[in-house]
């Protein structure tokens, strides 16, 4: 096996986190594997795996040169094969990690047609409210909601992602209607623990805007579960208007304060900062900027 294979070899151990994966998935015993890694790190002169009898980890080391070799990987088995054009250059798995909500609600119809057009791309789909190291845990790309942090990463917007604020009929017959922002410190409100900041609400008519400090008894994590409180009677909800859209069609909940806006989120796509970036990822992060052209 020459040094290339043996970067092929250490990338998918890393990926896989299996020596017997990954050489199931090269055509080679796991014994074969063990001794070609062993050999890596010999030429490295240093330990890239930590390994146990139910695991293997990444040391320090070894993530420093997955890192670098990773990308270099993508962009020599693109010239090996000849990629010449995008159908065959979209060929490989692609790993994606987006919100849980989001990615069941609104993710998973631009996966499939993207899968229709591209049909030699894997994609890996992982879905999660944490926020994952791209880098270090092996992700392609993420999709995500908010306003983002500076970091090393490459974003690219894809669409204005407005909220929406909610109650059932039943609520506020029972309560009355808050005429003001400010109103809103005197409702039942619920709080969704996924926003960065959870009890401060931002609205905005016109030139004016107003910041409300909120309260409830209920607090949650997501945007589903939001809609579902409001929707039974929990209180007043601020959650993405992408995941209220059933409800409101319902009836099951109806507007609060139509004439102030929420404060809005952002639709990204947020992928590693490298020049070798796979034709895979340009191709998806295109694709779902024209998906979402017209918002979420």
């Amino acid at each position: 096996m020459d040094r290339i294979d043996a970067l092929r070899l250490f990338s998918a151990v890393a990926e896989l986190e299996s020596f017997t994966r990954a050489a199931a998935r090269l055509g080679m015993t796991p014994g074969a594997a063990s001794k070609q890694i062993s050999a890596l790190e010999d030429r490295m002169q240093a330990r890239l795996l930590e390994r146990t009898t139910r695991s293997v980890r990444l040391t320090d080391a070894g993530r420093a040169l997955l890192e670098r070799v990773r990308p270099w990987l993508a962009e020599y088995e693109a010239i090996e094969e000849g990629l010449a054009d995008d159908n065959a250059a979209a060929a490989g798995a692609l790993r994606i990690s987006a919100p849980v909500d989001f990615g069941a609600s609104k993710l998973i119809e631009p996966v499939t047609a993207f899968m229709e057009k591209w049909p030699a791309v894997e994609i890996r789909l992982e879905l999660g409210d944490r926020m994952v190291d791209l880098v270090d845990e092996g992700y392609d790309l993420a999709v995500r909601i908010g306003q983002l942090a500076d970091s090393s990463l490459i974003a690219k917007r894809l669409a204005e992602a407005p909220l929406a604020l909610i109650a059932s009929p039943d609520y506020l017959d029972a309560r009355g209607a808050p005429a003001h922002p400010a109103d809103l410190s005197a409702h039942a409100c619920v709080i969704d623990r996924n926003k960065p900041a959870p009890n401060l609400w931002k609205f905005t008519r016109g030139a004016d805007a107003v910041e409300a400090r909120v309260d409830g008894r209920l607090t949650l994590n997501g945007a589903k579960a939001a809609v579902a409180a409001a929707s039974a009677g929990a209180g007043i909800a601020c959650p993405p208007a992408w995941s209220a859209e059933d409800a409101l069609a319902a009836g099951r909940v109806v507007p609060v304060l139509p004439d102030w806006t929420p404060d809005h989120r952002d639709l990204w796509a947020v992928f590693p900062s490298n020049r070798f970036l796979a034709q895979r990822v340009r191709l998806f992060v295109d694709f779902l900027a024209d998906w979402f052209r017209d918002g979420v």
